[in-house]
C-alpha cells in the first residue's frame, strides 16, 4: 500500500474538521465521510440522534453476509476550549518531527483513517471479503455514547460476531477494558446552627465517612492480572451553603471502573453493604447514572490469535493489553454481548489535551493491519 501522501493528507482534513462534543459536532465530518464513501460507491446512511448529534453507518458487502465485523470508531472529540484554530474555524494542525499534531488525531481521527482507507483498498482492487463488513462510526461518545445506543437498535449489528473499535492503543492489542459505574450519592442528614453542631447530624460528615470506607484498598477483590485494579474516583462532592449551618444535603459523584472478576452487581452490593451498616435508610438516596460491564476477550481466542499474528508482520514488540477506560464497545458487549477489540495507531498517553499528536508511521502501520484483517475474515470470525 504506497498510497502515503493520501493517507497523510486525508489524516490533516479529518483533524481539522472541529468535531468537538457538542449539539451539531459531527455535522461537517459526517459531510466528509458521506463524499469519501460516495466516491467509493459504499452503501452508507447517516443516523440523525434525538440530541442534534448525528452518527454514521456503512457497509461493505462479503461473500457470505450471513454474519459480519463490525469496525468502529467515533466521530467527535473531546470539548477543549484551549484549542487553536485558524482563520476558517478549522482546527490548527501542524506536522513535526514524524507526528501529527492537533485535538483528535490521536483520539481517534487516525483510527478512523485506518478503517476507511482499508475498505478503499478492497475495492479499488475489486477484493470482495469473506463475509460483510460493517463500519460504525459513532457520534456522542465522548458524552453520552448516544450513537452507541442508537448502533443497538440497528439490523446490522444481528450479525456482527466480532467488534473492533479503533480507540488508541499504539497498535497494541486491546484484548480487555474495564467496566464503569457512574454513581450519584445524596447524604441526607439534619440541618442545625454552626454554633451548636451537636443538634444536628452534618451531612458532609456523612459523605467524607462513607468515602473512607470505599477507599479502603481492600475494597476491591485482588483482580484478572491482565487488567490493573479497580477504581473509584470521587468525582464530585457537592453542599453549598453558609458558614453558619449544619448542612444537612450533600451529594457524592463516584466514577468507578472495575476490572474481572469483580463486576457491576458485586460492587453495588458492598456499596449498599457499607451505606446500610452506618446509615439509616431516610439519610440515603443512592442512584445510578450509568453502568457497564467490563469486557474480554481471551489472548487464546481465533480472533486474538490471528490479528496479533498480523499486527506482528508490521510493528514488533507490540503487548496483549487491557483499556483503562471505556469505549462505544463497553456498550456493545454489556448489551448484546458482542465480544470488542481494540486496536488503533493513536497515542493513549496524549489524548485529551491541546498537545495531542499521532505517530505518522503508526498510521501507515494500522491501515496494513486493518486491510490485512479485512482480508482474513474466514480466519478471525
Amino acid at each position: 500500500m504506497e498510497n502515503h501522501e493520501e493517507i497523510i493528507k486525508s489524516t490533516i482534513e479529518l483533524i481539522k474538521i472541529d468535531s468537538r462534543s457538542g449539539a451539531h459536532a459531527e455535522d461537517n465530518i459526517v459531510d466528509f465521510i458521506s463524499e469519501m464513501l460516495a466516491g467509493l460507491k459504499i452503501k452508507y446512511e447517516v443516523i440523525q440522534h434525538e440530541n442534534s448529534r448525528k452518527s454514521l453507518i456503512a457497509l461493505l458487502n462479503g461473500e457470505n453476509s450471513s454474519m459480519n465485523l463490525l469496525a468502529c470508531g467515533h466521530l467527535d472529540t473531546v470539548n477543549l476550549s484551549n484549542i487553536e484554530t485558524d482563520e476558517n474555524d478549522n482546527i490548527s494542525v501542524n506536522v513535526k518531527d514524524g507526528r501529527i499534531f492537533g485535538l483528535g488525531s490521536s483520539d481517534m481521527k487516525s483510527g478512523i483513517i485506518s478503517i476507511l482507507f482499508s475498505l478503499k483498498y478492497l475495492v479499488e482492487n475489486n477484493i470482495k471479503p469473506k463475509y460483510d463488513i460493517a463500519v460504525a462510526l459513532t457520534g456522542d461518545e465522548e458524552a453520552d455514547k448516544s450513537g452507541a445506543l442508537h448502533l443497538l437498535k440497528n439490523e446490522i449489528v444481528k450479525k456482527t460476531k466480532l467488534m473492533i473499535i479503533s480507540e488508541p492503543t499504539s497498535l497494541n492489542l486491546g484484548l480487555g477494558q474495564k467496566g464503569q459505574i457512574w454513581i450519584e450519592i445524596k447524604f441526607k442528614g439534619k440541618q442545625a446552627h454552626g454554633s451548636s453542631p451537636e443538634k444536628g447530624k452534618n451531612a458532609i460528615l456523612m459523605a467524607m465517612s462513607f468515602i473512607e470506607k470505599i477507599m479502603d484498598p481492600d475494597f476491591f477483590v485482588k483482580n484478572n492480572k491482565f487488567f490493573t485494579k479497580s477504581t473509584i474516583n470521587i468525582g464530585f462532592m457537592d453542599a453549598p451553603g453558609f458558614f453558619n449551618i449544619v448542612q444537612d444535603s450533600c451529594n457524592v459523584g463516584l466514577d468507578i471502573r472495575i476490572s474481572p472478576p469483580e463486576t457491576i452487581q458485586e460492587v453495588m452490593r458492598k456499596l449498599n453493604l457499607i451505606l446500610g451498616k452506618e446509615f439509616r435508610k431516610s439519610e440515603y438516596e443512592l442512584k445510578i447514572i450509568d453502568s457497564l460491564n467490563s469486557s474480554f476477550v481471551s489472548p487464546e481466542s481465533k480472533a486474538a490469535r490471528q490479528i496479533k499474528s498480523i499486527i506482528n508482520k508490521y510493528a514488533s514488540g507490540k503487548r496483549k493489553i487491557a483499556l483503562s477506560y471505556a469505549t462505544d464497545g463497553s456498550v456493545l458487549n454489556t448489551n448484546l454481548n458482542i465480544p470488542v477489540i481494540i486496536l488503533g495507531p493513536g497515542t493513549p498517553e496524549v489524548i485529551h489535551n491541546k498537545d495531542e499528536y499521532v505517530i505518522i508511521d503508526n498510521i501507515f502501520k494500522s491501515v496494513s493491519i486493518y486491510r490485512d484483517i479485512f482480508l482474513n475474515l474466514d480466519k478471525i470470525i
